[in-house]
């Protein structure tokens, strides 16, 4: 199989694999990227910000963040600067559940990456870095 292929069987697996850790915890990976962009953001997040750091079309994250929102995950924080500004924020119950996953997530990551050791891990690094920059610099 050529390396981009399996770049990106490994890319669907994680995926999976995701959603199957998430589940439990009646989040999609989705969600979990939300609630841990916002874990360390008082203040909240607009919602292009968090559309940008997701890597999605901001229309995508309207949705999501409204449905997050209904769910009592996310509380709408002022904008003391522009008060028209969508600013989005842990509700108690939106803490909650990014700790539990968190916790699942961190263990599931160690346990992945485990088997490459320290250099296999840098190495594998710096292969996906390479990759990165070479589809970035494509037509």
């Amino acid at each position: 199989m050529h390396l981009v292929l399996r770049v990106m069987a490994a890319a669907q697996a994680l995926e999976k694999a995701a959603a199957r850790v998430f589940k439990p915890h009646g989040l999609t990976p989705a969600r979990f990227n939300v609630l841990n962009l916002l874990a360390d953001r008082p203040d909240g997040l607009r919602a292009s910000d968090l559309a940008s750091a997701l890597i999605v079309d901001p229309s995508n994250v309207t949705g999501l963040l409204k449905r997050m929102r209904k769910e009592g995950l996310l509380a709408e924080l002022e904008n003391a600067h522009d008060r028209r500004q969508y600013i989005v924020g842990l509700s108690p119950k939106g803490r909650t559940a990014w700790r539990n996953a968190h916790r699942d997530y961190e263990k599931c990551l160690a346990a992945l990456v485990a088997p490459l050791g320290g250099n296999g891990s840098a190495a594998a690094d710096k292969v996906l870095q390479t990759l990165i920059a070479g589809a970035a610099d494509l037509p």
